[in-house]
């Protein structure tokens, strides 16, 4: 990611579409307060270069990420998962924050949001804004514009930046 220029990566674990949008939606946002987004699928990048992300000046990984059928992590965010499974990354000094999709009348609701949350923290990697939960059930898009508005004041506030326009 450092060779990109890039200081928020915004990964995604999508089925159907929409955690990509929400991600490319988050990445483009970054722009309006100084930083420099990039969204990512995690099939396509070496995850342990996560541990790396702390070398560039104030740098956060989002992850909008996506339950699928029982609890299950999507296509693209397989290896990931099982990489955090089995994985004993250090993550200290990586900050994150996680906005999960799902729908509350499953069994699972947003299980893999809730994991990948879970293990980053365990992995000693430092939440900056609270686990976001969309429900497809309700209105996922209400969900994400609701959280988005509370977390880019939090980050800007974290960061000690103002938005740019």
């Amino acid at each position: 990611m450092k060779k990109t220029g890039k200081n928020i990566v915004v990964f995604y674990g999508s089925q159907t579409g929409t955690a990509e949008e929400f991600s490319n939606r988050l990445a483009k946002d970054a722009h309006r307060y100084g930083m420099k987004g990039m969204s990512a699928d995690p099939e396509e990048y070496n995850m342990s270069e996560l541990s790396r992300l702390p070398e560039i000046e104030n740098s956060l990984a989002i992850f909008c990420m996506a339950t699928y059928g029982e609890g299950d992590p999507t296509d693209n965010s397989q290896d990931f998962y099982d990489w955090l499974q089995e994985g004993d990354a250090d993550f200290t000094g990586v900050k994150y924050t996680v906005f999960a999709l799902g729908n509350k009348t499953y069994e699972h609701y947003n299980a893999m949001g809730k994991y990948v949350d879970q293990r980053l923290a365990e992995l000693g990697a430092q939440r900056i804004f609270d686990l976001g939960m969309g429900d497809d059930d309700g209105n996922l898009e209400e969900d994400f514009v609701s959280w988005r508005e509370q977390f880019w004041p939090a980050v800007c506030e974290h960061f000690g930046v103002e938005a740019t326009g």
